[in-house]
């Protein structure tokens, strides 16, 4: 357009000069009659943004990968003047470029539309500013008026059902009911019988003992509720691949699954990765424990430094006896199994999943055989992801045999 604008004012002026040149009338009369239409059409394409206002609403501020936001714009034309010709369009970093339009519009009107745009990556992404565009029919002027509505959307990890992941239960502490009987003292008392060689005294219920003139004691049920912490293996080089395909995607959706799952059942739970920015939150029940681990791996990316084993090592400590883990890590080298261990003697049940690479050569998969070799040996449940089994899979018994 600049080009245009550039190459007119060159014609316009050669124009000029033959004009004066020559003397003769009619060449004036066409360069004054240029000017005038340049002038008139300027004018008109300005005023063609003066009388536009633009509105967008974004249907909601977060979405889950996969899922579509709904994006609802509204053009109106506070002028008697119709618009022969308007573009309106989105700037953003949205991971493709927002589908615009191009539209005319009448006098005193008002149009809208919506645009369902589809989630492909997860991050934070901010949206607007909206931009209406005018021009002439010359190509010669343009105006745009840009309409500051930012809007901020976050884009989740994919949540899958794992109907074969069961959460571990503790004998420590919680109010979940299981239906199994505990000889450790629980929360919650589930009955009363009669007293056994080794049974603990300040388990007697003495008023029932009285009445039945025999030692009764109380039975415990078995506790779901203690703290549950998810460890998440962001190290850059144990990583590979790229897309949905890659390990980080996998890994970061079989986490946030796991916490979905967690959470529905009145877990607490807590979340430590090793990412570029290290995160630890503390176990925690509910919604907003929910958003909190969401926005968190909203950003995450395998940028970390620290091994699984050295973030296990810190962690240890922090954990409660009692309380469950779940680690989740694409590392073959079978050293993480050892903090591991130490969680299983510190009192904390214990879960892995080892995240495969796409394409497994001979000696990665040497490795990875010698790491569930390790955790047989331990007996620590685990299981193996893979590209081609479904997150949904994970932890069925035939489903971890073939991987």
């Amino acid at each position: 357009m600049i080009r245009r604008r550039w190459l007119f004012i060159l014609a316009w002026g050669a124009l000029f000069v033959v004009a004066l040149s020559s003397g003769v009338d009619i060449l004036f009369y066409v360069a004054y009659l240029l000017l005038f239409l340049v002038g008139a059409t300027w004018w008109w394409t300005r005023s063609s943004i003066s009388s536009m206002r633009v509105k967008r609403d974004v249907s909601q501020g977060y979405v889950h990968l996969g899922d579509e936001i709904e994006l609802t714009y509204e053009l109106a034309n506070d002028s008697r003047l119709g618009k022969i010709w308007l573009e309106v369009y989105e700037e953003s970093n949205w991971p493709e470029p927002l589908p615009g339009r191009v539209l005319s519009i009448g006098g005193f009107a008002t149009k809208r539309w919506k645009v369902a745009v589809p989630a492909l990556r997860r991050g934070r992404f901010h949206l607007g500013p909206v931009v209406v565009r005018s021009g002439d029919p010359f190509g010669i002027f343009s105006a745009e008026h840009r309409a500051r509505f930012d809007a901020l959307v976050l884009v989740y990890p994919r949540v899958v059902a794992l109907p074969y992941w069961q959460l571990p239960g503790s004998l420590l502490e919680g109010n979940v009911l299981t239906g199994r009987r505990s000889l450790q003292a629980t929360s919650m008392v589930m009955g009363i019988r009669d007293y056994r060689p080794g049974d603990a005294f300040n388990h007697i219920h003495w008023k029932t003992s009285a009445r039945h003139r025999n030692l009764q004691v109380k039975e415990f049920e078995l506790d779901r509720t203690a703290d549950m912490w998810i460890f998440l293996d962001l190290e850059r080089r144990a990583h590979s691949g790229e897309g949905e395909r890659s390990t980080e995607e996998r890994a970061v959706t079989i986490a946030a699954s796991v916490i979905a799952k967690a959470l529905r059942e009145h877990r607490s739970v807590g979340l430590v990765a090793s990412g570029r920015f290290s995160g630890m939150f503390h176990p925690d029940r509910g919604t907003k424990q929910f958003s909190k681990l969401m926005q968190y791996l909203a950003e995450v990316s395998a940028s970390g430094s620290r091994t699984v084993a050295e973030t296990i090592v810190e962690t240890l400590p922090r954990l409660r006896r009692g309380a469950s883990a779940l680690v989740v890590t694409p590392s073959l080298d079978k050293e993480w199994v050892k903090p591991v261990l130490a969680l299983r003697e510190a009192g904390v049940r214990i879960q892995s999943c080892i995240v495969a690479p796409e394409e497994i050569e001979d000696a990665a998969r040497m490795k990875l055989n010698a790491v569930v070799g390790e955790l047989l040996v331990a007996g620590i449940p685990y299981a193996v992801s893979t590209v081609d089994l479904p997150i949904s899979e994970l932890f069925h018994e035939r489903a971890s045999a073939s991987a």
